[in-house]
């Protein structure tokens, strides 16, 4: 007998009767070998689970039927999967600093919301500290980044600063704000680059 559904052998169910008429047992091996086809289809219908498995076509659809208003289609693969993961968490806590990381954290993972009273600012102010170590940084990604920090923060809420971080380990940087570095749609921006 087989473990599991993706490796039984549907044949040996079938009737010794039916096994004797040569067109039955004919019958019987296409059914079998169609059993086995549509028990690997199965797999398909685990959406949520096999993500990291899904191809890039099916995760576009999946944005649209999971309305995340805040997906974009020109992500890479890997933000894609991030973002799709998330979109529940985020669903469910929208306007929230624990919303404002999740969602920034698929284009820059680590990211951190500081509160205004975390950092002696003004009531209501907060700031984004995004970890570009690995990700880089570019004005299409500080671009996205502005446009849904819109969608996930609070109605009164204001973006106060955007602080890219780089840790260097010992490596030296250059050009670690290049494109971005001072104030971008008003928002002021600075990059520190640290372990240089």
């Amino acid at each position: 007998m087989s473990d599991t559904i993706y490796t039984a052998d549907f044949m040996q169910s079938f009737p010794q009767v039916l096994n004797n008429d040569e067109t039955m047992r004919i019958m019987g091996i296409v059914i079998s070998e169609e059993l086995n086809k549509l028990s690997y289809q199965t797999l398909l219908a685990i959406i949520y689970a096999n993500i990291d498995l899904l191809p890039e076509a099916v995760l576009d659809i999946l944005a649209v039927d999971f309305k995340v208003d805040w997906y974009d289609f020109d992500y890479s693969l890997e933000e894609k999967r991030r973002v799709i993961k998330d979109s529940w968490n985020v669903h469910r806590k929208l306007g929230t600093k624990y919303a404002v990381e999740t969602a920034i954290s698929a284009i820059y993972p680590d990211t951190k919301v500081e509160e205004w009273w975390e950092y002696g600012g003004d009531p209501y102010y907060f700031k984004l500290i995004l970890d570009a170590t690995y990700e880089g940084v570019d004005p299409d990604k500080h671009q996205r980044v502005l446009e849904r920090v819109q969608y996930y923060k609070n109605l009164r809420s204001v973006l106060e600063d955007i602080e890219y971080v780089v840790n260097t380990e010992g490596k030296a940087v250059a050009h670690v704000g290049a494109g971005v570095a001072g104030i971008y749609q008003n928002v002021p921006v600075t990059c520190k680059a640290y372990g240089v």
